[in-house]
C-alpha cells in the first residue's frame, strides 16, 4: 500500500515518488533524476523546470512539493527557421555555428537548436517521416545585433546528431526555438560588473568557452583578470579544494587592489554554500559570486 504522504512527480518520460512537503530538487536528485542545478539558492536558474500542469516555469531548488506534478526540462518556445552562415571546427569535439534569423538574443541568452536541417529531413529515403527532431539547449555567444553564434559539443548531443552537425553547410536551414516574454541580453548587465575587476571560473566541460567569455567581459570592463578551469572530479564540488584555484583567486585579489573582485562561475552542481566555504577565508562576499549554468 502506498504511503499517503507519497506523491508522483512526472518528469518528461520518467516518474518519481517523492514525499509531501519535501524540496523538489532534493527529492528528484535523491530518486536518481537527471536534473541540472547550480547555486541551489534560486540565483543561477540551472534547475529551472517547466510545470506543464500550471503552464509556468519554476526553480526546482525553491519549490516545495505540495501536490503531484507533471514537469518537463524544456520550456515551450517559439520555433523559427535559421540559415547556417558558418560551421567552424574548434577541435575534434566542438564546433562553432553561426546562424542568421530573426532573433534579439545575445551573450548569455539560451536557445534550443535542432540539428536536423531542412535539407536532410527532406530525404525521406534516409530519414523516417515519423522522426522527431531533438532540440539542444545552447548559450548564445554573439554580441547584441549580430548573427546567432553558439558552440556544440560532441558529448552533449547524440552520435547521429553530431554527424549531422558536422555535415551542415552554408545555407542549410535549422529550426531554432527562442524564449519569448523575457528580457534578452542582460546576463552581464544584471551582474553589475561595469568597470569592476572580473575573473571567470569554469567547469571542465565549459573550458571551450574561455575566449567567448574574455571578449564578452571586456565589453563591460577593462579589468578582466583571467579565466580558470576547475580540475575534473567525479564530484564537482571537490574541485574547489584545488590549490591552484586558491592561488589563482589570491593573485586576482592582489591585482584587484581595493576594488571589489567579481567572480563568474560557469558550471553546475556546486552550490553557493560550497563556494562560501572557499570564499569566506578570502573575505569575498557571496554577492561577488555570479552563477551561469
Amino acid at each position: 500500500m502506498m504511503d499517503s504522504q507519497a506523491l508522483t512527480i512526472k518528469l518528461d518520460d520518467e516518474q518519481f515518488e517523492v514525499v509531501l512537503g519535501g524540496n523538489l530538487l532534493s527529492s528528484l536528485l535523491s530518486q536518481g533524476a537527471d536534473v541540472r542545478y547550480g547555486c541551489r539558492a534560486g540565483a543561477c536558474g540551472a534547475c529551472r523546470l517547466y510545470d506543464v500542469s500550471n503552464c509556468e516555469s519554476i526553480l526546482s531548488c525553491q519549490t516545495t512539493v505540495v501536490s503531484a506534478m507533471s514537469l518537463t526540462r524544456q520550456t515551450p518556445a517559439e520555433s523559427s527557421s535559421f540559415t547556417v552562415l558558418s560551421n567552424i571546427t574548434i577541435d575534434e569535439a566542438s564546433i562553432e555555428l553561426t546562424l542568421l534569423g530573426a532573433s534579439d538574443d545575445s551573450f548569455g541568452d539560451r536557445v534550443f537548436v535542432s540539428l536536423l536541417s531542412e535539407r536532410l529531413s527532406s530525404k525521406v529515403s534516409e530519414y523516417s517521416s515519423a522522426e522527431r527532431a531533438h532540440f539542444y539547449e545552447c548559450m548564445t555567444l554573439n554580441p547584441a545585433g549580430a548573427p546567432l553564434k553558439l558552440v556544440l559539443q560532441k558529448e552533449h548531443v547524440s552520435a547521429e546528431d553530431w554527424w549531422r552537425a558536422l555535415a551542415l553547410s552554408s545555407d542549410d536551414k535549422l529550426a531554432v526555438q527562442l524564449f519569448t516574454g523575457i528580457r534578452k541580453g542582460r546576463l552581464l548587465f544584471e551582474m553589475d560588473i561595469s568597470d569592476a575587476p572580473v575573473v571567470v571560473i569554469s567547469s571542465p566541460d565549459n573550458a571551450i568557452f574561455e575566449s567567448y567569455w574574455r571578449e564578452a567581459v571586456l565589453d563591460y570592463t577593462p579589468s578582466f583578470l583571467g579565466h580558470f578551469v576547475l580540475p575534473a572530479k567525479s564530484d564537482p564540488k571537490l574541485s574547489l579544494a584545488d590549490a591552484a584555484l586558491l592561488a589563482f583567486l589570491q593573485a586576482a585579489l592582489v591585482d584587484a587592489g581595493d576594488a571589489s573582485l567579481q567572480l563568474i562561475y560557469h558550471g553546475q552542481n556546486v552550490s553557493a554554500k560550497d563556494w562560501g566555504r572557499l570564499l569566506r577565508p578570502l573575505r569575498i562576499h557571496p554577492n561577488q559570486l555570479h552563477f551561469v549554468r
